[in-house]
């Protein structure tokens, strides 16, 4: 994971410096997610060979691996800092899972138990978990659930796999499998609109009040031999006030995969993940017939 140096979430300030390295291991380290009170960050890692949740103090120190379902991602806090929400195919399909933290063990979140769930998120208040789902459906929509217990909900009609919702309380942004951009529609129901064209993946986002940070991995090099320069993609913010994109830091290597983006609540830091190499292993099976 990879930090701006300088960087301040606020109109026309942004990150002022290269990033630094705040956590690292062998293997993939995707989709952050920092605790409420800026202190931790829970991520997915497959540092041990498999994919499962971890939490790091925000300076990469007293690293503690969380789950050992094998199969783990998108691990979100609750907003009291109490559980944490994430998915897991550990049984065949994707479903939900919550962990109380420290020391709890990871229960499931019982949706739907016939198809893929996942992709979680909480509400601003905790009281609803949003997941993604293809109950009923050929396309995958966003469902939310009563975290105290109750049936799910569904909220699209028009497609819909991770979402956010707004610090006002007002609007839900989501986006969607398959389709490149984010979309929006009033809380309490009504129309979605489509705002953003980027990015083209459903988890390289994050919300902020002032607008969007995105990775933009469509974008062109440019100058003097474009054509014979990579770009392995770069982080951009759309203002919603004014509606403009504004590129942030340009990625000096590809980003990890299903990599994601995450900003501290103070605004003060955003995390992203980069791959620097890509590890195999030979490995030898004793008494093999």
């Amino acid at each position: 994971m990879h930090v701006p140096t300088n960087f301040c979430a606020e109109p026309k300030k942004h990150a002022l410096g290269p990033p630094v390295l705040a956590f690292s291991s062998r293997g993939n380290t995707r989709r952050p997610s920092f605790s409420p009170d800026g202190k931790k960050v829970a991520f997915e890692s497959d540092r041990l060979g498999y994919s499962d949740i971890w939490i790091c103090e925000t300076n990469g120190s007293n690293c503690a691996q969380v789950t050992s379902l094998h199969t783990s991602g998108t691990a979100r806090w609750s907003p009291d800092g109490q559980h944490l929400v994430f998915e897991s195919d550990y049984q065949g399909l994707w479903q939900v899972y919550v962990v109380q933290v420290p020391g709890g063990e990871p229960q499931l979140f019982r949706t739907f138990p016939e198809t893929d769930n996942g992709a979680p998120n909480w509400s601003l208040d905790g009281k609803w978990i949003y997941f993604y789902s293809g109950h009923q459906h050929t396309t995958l929509e966003l469902w939310k659930i009563p975290f105290n217990g109750g049936a799910p909900v569904e909220v699209t009609r028009n497609g819909g796999v991770y979402a956010i919702e707004s610090g006002d309380g007002r609007t839900l942004y989501y986006a969607k499998f398959g389709k490149q951009g984010i979309w929006r529609m009033p809380l309490n129901g009504g129309e979605e609109t489509h705002i953003l064209d980027q990015p083209m993946s459903w988890y390289d986002w994050t919300l902020t009040p002032t607008g969007i940070y995105f990775i933009n991995n469509g974008v062109q090099p440019e100058g003097p031999a474009a054509s014979m320069r990579h770009v392995n993609g770069r982080i951009e913010f759309f203002d919603f006030a004014t509606r403009e994109i504004t590129p942030i830091h340009s990625l000096k290597k590809p980003a990890s995969d299903f990599g994601g983006l995450a900003i501290s609540p103070d605004g003060k830091y955003l995390l992203y993940g980069q791959k620097d190499a890509d590890d195999s292993y030979n490995m030898l099976v004793k008494s093999f017939r």
